[in-house]
């Protein structure tokens, strides 16, 4: 009775493996960045969604990304997303382009160059002592 327990489980454990294997290999990833004081550069074109959840991040976007996500403080990041959503405070974010940039935190400054696939980005803002600036 235990062989066929054990064998059953390790069976089911190969299938598991299996299909998270195929769906590992078919999918982009994204990068979450937890830890603090970190320095990271980040190819869009394989890791299409960037999340800053630590403190003291440096990143350097190339390509365009679909998501950049910043809910730390004190981050820095340039680069270009489709989306850009800043729930952190004290961060400085220079875009080269994006669509749509939200700014909930405080204290941020933020700049986009140009949009991505707009006609111009859309830059909103609900935290209070942030600097959006948009394209000229």
């Amino acid at each position: 009775m235990m062989m066929r327990k054990l064998a059953s489980v390790s069976s089911s454990a190969t299938v598991v493996a299996a299909v998270l294997g195929a769906l590992m290999s078919s999918a982009r990833a994204d990068v979450v960045v937890v830890d603090n004081d970190k320095t990271v550069e980040v190819d869009c074109a394989k890791d299409p969604a960037i999340n800053l959840l630590g403190n003291n991040i440096t990143v350097k976007a190339k390509g365009v990304c679909a998501k950049i996500t910043i809910a730390g403080n004190h981050e820095t990041v340039t680069g270009s997303a489709k989306v850009v959503y800043v729930a952190g405070n004290h961060n400085t974010v220079v875009l080269a382009a994006a669509d749509d940039v939200t700014v909930d935190g405080n204290n941020n400054t933020v700049s986009v160059a140009r949009s991505v696939t707009r006609k111009a980005p859309r830059i909103t803002g609900a935290g209070t002592d942030n600097h959006l600036k948009g394209p000229k």
